[in-house]
């Protein structure tokens, strides 16, 4: 029987595959990259970024210098997250510097003089904290070819020994994951009850060395608490390589629901990463694009990352507050601004698509994700957060 070639465009699919693994932090990346082998695989041979500034970047002296010092700081401080994902790079049979170089998307072109758009990544983040609603709203948006490479990784990791800088020996939670990324740098949940999502923020300097927020934000699914949390977005040690902000909730925390928002800063001096934390308490809501709110002092580049953040919070200001579920799906939604839109279909100007949409429903203890825009689709699935391991 005769086959047809797959087209080069198969347009925005409504489906995400989930892999649920337990094993030591090896194993469970191992065992993502073998199941997808095929998306990893479609992505790296697909992805420009790779191609065009990456390896080039990686092929120079001083890129080079700069992969080797940040290999080598994350070797000394998250070994095991080093192994996770050297286990998906075996899994899945491809290089794992090819991997590597997807967690250090600044700090090696950089090094190298070789400057990337910034605007690689983009994502809208909304924690609604009202009476009944208690929210945490995402659009997940990243480069144009991260469209259909996505997928969920529910995980149990069980190590005999403590690892790494922060003693961890077991961590358990479901995220969102991009193609032959370490979990936790999108979305999603662990079994302590932290409830969080990204945002990158793209400072002038990023520093070689240090930790990148990739690493940083998969320590975070092992946090129990609050203060681990701030811990390891803090850093002491080594501090972090660029700039991010995280959007979360310790839904186990006593007294009422409370959201944080943490702007976490590249360590150029020093060797703590500087961060900046507000609290959403009940009866308020913020909105969190991809630049620093409170961090101001910290140059940013400027270019269609900026440009972007600034179109969604001036939007923003003219759309219904988000206190509800429908309010803040309207917004997460919306495509008013022909340019800079929240829900993002890759026609605008610019290289970023949304892949995903989420919402998580604190009260209802539920992940509902859109795969398409919800104003003119379904939810594709709704997934319980289910906070039942116990140490």
């Amino acid at each position: 029987m005769s086959t047809m070639p797959a087209p080069a465009d198969i347009g925005r699919r409504n489906a995400i595959p989930i892999i649920h693994t337990s094993g030591t932090y090896y194993e469970v990346g191992f065992d993502v990259g073998r199941t997808f082998r095929g998306i990893i695989e479609d992505f790296l041979a697909s992805l420009a970024d790779l191609k065009e500034t990456l390896l080039p970047a990686y092929e120079t002296e001083a890129g080079r210098a700069a992969y080797d010092a940040t290999l080598a700081s994350l070797q000394e401080n998250f070994p095991h997250y080093v192994r996770e994902l050297q286990g998906t790079a075996d899994g899945a049979r491809v290089p794992f510097h090819h991997l590597m170089l997807l967690h250090m998307d600044q700090i090696v072109p950089k090094a190298a003089g070789m400057g990337r758009e910034a605007g690689t990544n983009g994502c809208s983040s909304v924690c609604t904290n009202y009476e009944g609603q208690v929210l945490l709203g995402h659009t997940e948006d990243a480069l144009t070819e991260t469209l259909n490479h996505v997928y969920l990784v529910s995980a149990h990791i069980e190590e005999e020994e403590p690892q790494g800088k922060l003693g961890t020996r077991s961590e358990g939670f479901t995220a969102l994951c991009y193609a032959g990324h370490l979990p936790g740098f999108c979305m999603g949940y662990n079994h302590h009850g932290l409830v969080y999502s990204i945002n990158v923020i793209f400072p002038e300097k990023v520093v070689a060395g240090k930790t990148p927020r990739h690493f940083l934000t998969r320590a975070l699914l092992s946090a129990k608490t609050m203060e681990q949390g701030q811990q390891i977005l803090r850093d002491r040690g080594t501090g972090s390589a660029d700039g991010f902000s995280v959007n979360m909730s310790f839904t186990k925390q006593e007294g009422d629901h409370l959201f944080h928002n943490a702007e976490v800063g590249p360590t150029v001096d020093g060797n703590e990463s500087p961060m900046s934390i507000l609290t959403i308490s009940p009866g308020e809501h913020h909105i969190h694009t991809n630049k620093f709110l409170r961090l101001t002092t910290i140059p940013e580049e400027s270019g269609l990352c900026m440009d972007s953040s600034n179109h969604r919070h001036a939007r923003a200001q003219d759309c219904c507050p988000p206190e509800t579920r429908t309010a803040l799906l309207a917004l997460l939604s919306d495509t008013h601004d022909e340019v800079h839109p929240f829900f993002r279909e890759g026609v605008e100007t610019g290289i970023v698509k949304t892949v995903a949409l989420g919402v998580f429903d604190i009260l209802e203890r539920t992940w509902t994700i859109w795969m398409k825009n919800p104003r003119s689709s379904d939810s594709l699935i709704t997934l319980p957060l289910l906070f039942t391991w116990t140490d």
